[in-house]
């Protein structure tokens, strides 16, 4: 590697780390006794980045006929000449994309887990594999309901909006999958599900600041102030936002794991009409419902607002941003409002992963 290189990723980095180290010092405190799985959650983290930047990079290059598994470009064509068998591309290529993410997590974190544990690493990988495995399904559900919004509103959003939207839905994806592959077996309660996926979010900002750190030095020709503006939004907003998506999944994704016991609880007060019926129709355990249920709205809630973000970003709809952050930033503060008055009524006491 040239010199001038590494020395530009060592700077970039080094700016990168100063505010992620203030948030990793903090869970640290939080959870002490955890250290050592806070650090592997961070490496997950940075690891999540390199699927995304790889698919970013060969979606149209002729690898495997490559170029046809391409989200970006059915997307797009589903807010050009939106048709019916786009939107049945779009969704097979979301089931290809899907499963390509997954598996290339599942080996990340294969090698991680041998790296961090000496004992049983083959058996405990290989249940947390089965485990996880419904994850592409949860993602195609989620693809499938972008493609099909992508069909009905695009006459209001440009092809432009809808790339980030895709952008968006696989970076939310790919943090989750890295937060079950390296916790799934640590997480033994809601408030754990949130700071393991705020970490995985804190590593997955850590590597994409540094690299839009360095093309925006790139571009910027020495403009020292226009490059502070944009290192000061970089990590303050975008780290922030992150680390707000994640928080979002990480407790939808802790409910559905804890589902078995929420769901008593909160089925006593109301249940959705829709799986009322399910249950009837189908005879599924209602808390295997409650538990679908929850992991696709956590997923669904944090890609769109994902999306929403990343689109104002590249329209340049900065003063929107504002505001938007600060309606997430109240959406997860209700939700650990939530979460504790559970926890002091008694709710979420010694619960048991949904099976």
């Amino acid at each position: 590697m040239d010199i001038s290189i590494l020395g530009t990723i060592i700077i970039f980095g080094a700016m990168s780390a100063l505010p992620i180290a203030c948030w990793i010092l903090f869970f640290q405190k939080q959870n002490p006794e955890k250290r050592k799985f806070v650090f592997w959650t961070f490496i997950a983290g940075m690891l999540a980045v390199l699927p995304i930047k790889i698919y970013e990079k060969v979606w149209n290059v002729s690898v495997f006929y490559f170029e046809h598994v391409n989200l970006f470009q059915y997307i797009s064509e589903l807010a050009h000449w939106p048709s019916f068998p786009r939107i049945a591309a779009f969704i097979v290529v979301s089931a290809i994309v899907a499963g390509a993410l997954f598996l290339a997590g599942a080996v990340m974190m294969f090698l991680v887990e041998v790296c961090c544990s000496r004992q049983n690493t083959i058996r405990s990988f290989r249940h947390k594999f089965y485990s996880i495995s419904e994850s592409p399904f949860l993602f195609l559900t989620v693809g499938s309901l972008f493609g099909i919004a992508a069909f009905f509103l695009s006459e209001i959003f440009p092809s432009k909006v809808w790339f980030f939207v895709v952008v968006g839905m696989l970076e939310e994806f790919i943090k989750y999958l890295m937060l079950r592959f390296s916790n799934e077996e640590k997480i033994t309660s809601v408030s754990d599900a949130i700071s393991f996926a705020i970490v995985i979010a804190l590593g997955f900002a850590f590597i994409e600041n540094i690299i839009y750190l360095a093309r925006f030095w790139e571009s910027a020709s020495g403009n020292i102030a226009s490059f502070s503006a944009f290192y000061f939004l970089r990590s303050t907003i975008s780290v922030v936002a992150h680390v707000c998506f994640s928080a979002i999944l990480g407790y939808f994704y802790g409910v559905a794991r804890f589902s078995t016991e929420i769901y008593q609880e909160e089925s006593r007060q109301r249940q959705h009409p829709f799986l009322r019926w399910m249950h009837r129709i189908f005879h599924v355990k209602g808390s295997t419902l409650f538990h679908e249920e929850k992991l696709l709205e956590g997923m669904l809630l944090a890609m769109t607002i994902h999306a929403i973000f990343n689109s104002l970003l590249e329209l340049g709809q900065i003063l929107y941003v504002f505001p938007l952050l600060f309606f997430i930033f109240a959406l997860v503060l209700n939700l650990l409002h939530r979460k504790s008055t559970h926890i002091r009524r008694g709710i979420w006491v010694q619960l048991r992963p949904h099976t």
